[in-house]
């Protein structure tokens, strides 16, 4: 019989993936992303570090920096929206720098199967005559991509490649 053990990296991860869960909705509906999940996000990476042994504080600082700076400079150009940013940097300090760039890899191709989805659904819905307003958010024309939906799938797929729990 096995037992089941508490876990706190686990308990952190999975309060990460709800925060995550979360931006998309908010990001759905409104194409805003609250500045309290980004905290959260970032608040459960450090207590992640923690409790898990060997956990690359300098690595996920680093990352954290590095990430913020991208960032600023994205949205200095108007390509990202402040919350996807904080939303990434947050993201940062749980991969660490090694972990960070598989993450922005997954997080762009998951933007572009987004991109695409919504390119050829925004056209699918115009060309079967339906009005631009009573389409959901997402899908009116010329409406902000939810870039949290692809930022989550990024971060989900790192996750189940770099973290372990037991």
């Amino acid at each position: 019989m096995t037992s089941l053990a508490f876990s706190w990296p686990l308990l952190f991860a999975g309060i990460a993936a709800l925060m995550l869960l979360a931006s998309c909705v908010c990001d759905l509906r409104r194409f805003e992303i609250p500045d309290t999940i980004s905290i959260v996000l970032l608040v459960t990476a450090v207590l992640f570090g923690l409790v898990t042994p060997g956990f690359g504080w300098l690595s996920h600082g680093a990352a954290l920096l590095l990430m913020f700076g991208i960032g600023l400079g994205l949205f200095a150009i108007g390509w990202m929206g402040g919350g996807d940013i904080k939303l990434l940097v947050a993201l940062a300090a749980w991969t660490g720098l090694g972990g960070l760039p598989s993450f922005l890899l997954a997080t762009m191709i998951a933007g572009g199967a987004l991109a695409a989805i919504l390119l050829v659904s925004r056209s699918g819905f115009r060309l079967a005559g339906f009005e631009s307003e009573r389409m959901p958010g997402p899908l009116r024309p010329g409406a902000p991509m939810p870039y949290a939906l692809a930022i989550t799938a990024g971060a989900f797929w790192w996750a189940s490649k770099a973290l372990t729990f037991g």
